[in-house]
């Protein structure tokens, strides 16, 4: 166990990084494992009043995580059902998954699987990155708003994150 005081060294993070190192020996053969990427756990920090998020990153993937502090008892009506939970930048959709060891817990996708991180690090800041955005609330101030008509910007955070233009009022037709 590390002893640095790193968020990420809370005991349940731990012992999720510890079982997914366990899972790992199945998944090496697969053709979605990246041998380039170590399983880690990054960023964690409190959530709410009785949980852990952070991101988890495997050869095989990066999700964010929603871990409770505690370890909540398995129900295996709940696995694998989505439920969807605010964040700084709005509601994100959650898998929830969990085992007897762990308990249940939440995930959301960022990247699977992870082969395109080919460069030391790459996954690592992809990861840092990734919960940075997803965790700052977008900053829209009345005088921006009003000056853009409602929106802050031509793109709002969720269209970087994601790709996608922000919708832009129609020109009206004659």
């Amino acid at each position: 166990m590390k002893t640095s005081g790193d968020p990420d060294d809370h005991s349940r993070v731990l012992a999720l990084i510890d079982q997914y190192r366990r899972i790992d020996a199945g998944m090496r053969e697969l053709p979605i494992y990246n041998g380039k990427i170590t399983i880690e756990a990054i960023g964690f920090r409190p959530f709410g009043d009785a949980a852990r998020l952070g991101v988890v990153l495997t050869p095989w993937f990066m999700n964010l995580i929603i871990l409770p502090s505690e370890r909540a008892p398995m129900d295996m009506a709940e696995i694998g059902k989505t439920v969807f939970i605010e964040l700084p930048t709005g509601k994100r959709a959650f898998v929830v998954g969990g085992d007897e060891m762990i308990g249940l817990y939440k995930a959301h996708s960022l990247h699977s699987p992870v082969l395109n991180f080919t460069l030391p690090g790459q996954a690592q800041a992809e990861a840092r990155r990734m919960l940075a955005l997803l965790m700052t609330p977008p900053e829209v101030t009345e005088e921006a708003a009003t000056r853009n008509g409602g929106a802050a910007s031509g793109l709002d955070r969720r269209a970087l994150l994601f790709g996608r233009r922000a919708l832009s009022t129609p020109a009206p037709t004659g």
